[in-house]
């Protein structure tokens, strides 16, 4: 019998790149949005996933490169990589990427959904009751929050926060001098209006730059361009201070809610990882915008279409379940089934007779963990509640039951993952 020979664990071929291996993770997610036997509206909901993942990709992965790049480490990975070397590998998987979602949502999705009365629209093509319609949103929900911020000799070029959506405007004044102002698009307005009558969608960015002769009435020619930044994030929230390599120094009560929420402020500022920007936007004045932003052409993708896919998640299209998966309906477990919801006393004794294994998501959560704990909140037996939760929501019915039982005097121990990726702020709330 042959011997199979060992694995050589110092070869680089070894090794999965874990920045690659991601992103051969989102292809397969992208490519159940290309799946034409999935119904349309899936299809859409998916692309706008493919829009988050990228975006999450790019702050945590594509940013822990940068770190290292900064540190000028050029240490090879397992698999012999540099960081320069998975940097270039990724932002090219990552272009290709992208260019598949944004020819399939122009290409393929929205005609298949306009022959279904689905229609995203175009500002230029609105005439009559609906532009009038649209300019009274302009005017009313819109021009009172928008905040132009010239650049100028007196003032320097802004901010640009994290994931948010921008119109880089030129206005060309009357004595032919040009301006730039940054328009940043309110991100407590929704996206994507719905025009009266199931007329369609229009995204609100068309919208405001479309209307700018309202904001500049003084300007002879106004052009708008989009452009959106992605920061850096971290991989973990206490990398700056590396406790295991300083001995003798501990770790001080609440000192990681602490660590946390400094890091969450400096996501907030952290450098410049990918700027996205309108394929229609000018050499001249792309060039300008990296050299403000003291970025390089490498951290540049021109989009077609719509910027941030992962807006697609907001657009509410009412009815038309047959472009639907058809709903999961969770089943309720059948030794909970027909005791009362508010019958405390049989919910504990069932559990007493034997222990009951809940299979989620196939057993109805509402009537089995939720009711659990709603019950232990109320029950005087109750003295204490202890549970573990990895991520809560704004309007969380498990902390609401929670709140209850403390209210009434019982024992609340509650273990949350205050580091999980992306859901700090509101596990630390």
């Amino acid at each position: 019998m042959d011997e199979i020979p060992l694995l050589d664990v110092d070869a680089p071929d070894a090794y999965i790149n874990r920045e690659l291996s991601w992103l051969s993770f989102a292809r397969r997610v992208l490519e159940i949005a290309e799946d034409d036997t999935q119904p349309l509206l899936e299809r859409l909901k998916f692309a706008g996933i493919m829009g988050m993942i990228f975006d999450e990709f790019v702050m945590k992965r594509l940013g822990g490169l940068h770190e290292k790049l900064k540190t000028q480490s050029v240490i090879d990975g397992y698999n012999g990589l540099r960081p320069h070397e998975e940097l270039e590998l990724c932002r090219n998987e990552l272009q290709r990427q992208t260019a598949i979602l944004s020819n399939l949502f122009e290409d393929i999705l929205c005609p298949a959904l306009a022959k279904e009365g689905i229609l995203f629209r175009s500002y230029a093509e609105i005439t009559g009751e609906d532009k009038n319609f649209l300019q009274k949103i302009f005017e009313e929900s819109v021009l009172p929050i928008l905040t132009p911020l010239a650049v100028d000799a007196a003032h320097p070029f802004p901010f640009i926060s994290n994931l948010s959506l921008n119109l880089a405007v030129i206005i060309t004044k009357a004595d032919g001098r040009n301006r730039f102002v940054r328009l940043k698009v309110p991100a407590n307005r929704k996206r994507w209006v719905a025009l009266p009558g199931n007329r369609g969608f229009i995204r609100l960015e068309d919208i405001i730059a479309h209307n700018l002769q309202v904001l500049f009435p003084g300007a002879t020619s106004i052009a708008a361009y989009c452009f959106r930044v992605t920061r850096g994030a971290k991989d973990n929230p206490w990398d700056r201070v590396r406790l295991d390599d300083q001995p003798g120094v501990e770790l001080q009560p609440g000192s990681i809610i602490s660590m946390v929420t400094a890091e969450l402020n400096y996501r907030r500022f952290a450098g410049i990882v990918l700027m996205q920007v309108s394929e229609s936007i000018p050499n001249e004045l792309l060039g300008w915008l990296i050299e403000q932003l003291g970025i390089n052409s490498s951290q540049v993708m021109k989009i077609r279409g719509m910027l941030g896919y992962s807006d697609l998640l907001d657009l509410k299209v009412e009815g038309r379940n047959d472009l639907r998966d058809s709903p999961h309906i969770p089943v309720h477990h059948s030794r909970l089934k027909p005791i009362h919801p508010l019958d405390s006393e049989s919910f504990f004794d069932e559990i007493k007779k034997k222990d009951i294994l809940i299979h989620l998501p196939y057993h109805d959560f509402d009537s089995s963990i939720l009711r659990l704990l709603q019950h232990a909140a109320i029950d005087q037996k109750v003295l204490a509640i202890k549970l573990t939760i990895y991520r809560t929501s704004t309007h969380s019915p498990i902390v609401k039951a929670l709140m209850e039982a403390c209210e009434r005097g019982k024992q609340i121990a509650v273990l949350v993952e205050i580091t999980a990726r992306f859901d700090e702020a509101p596990n630390i709330a």
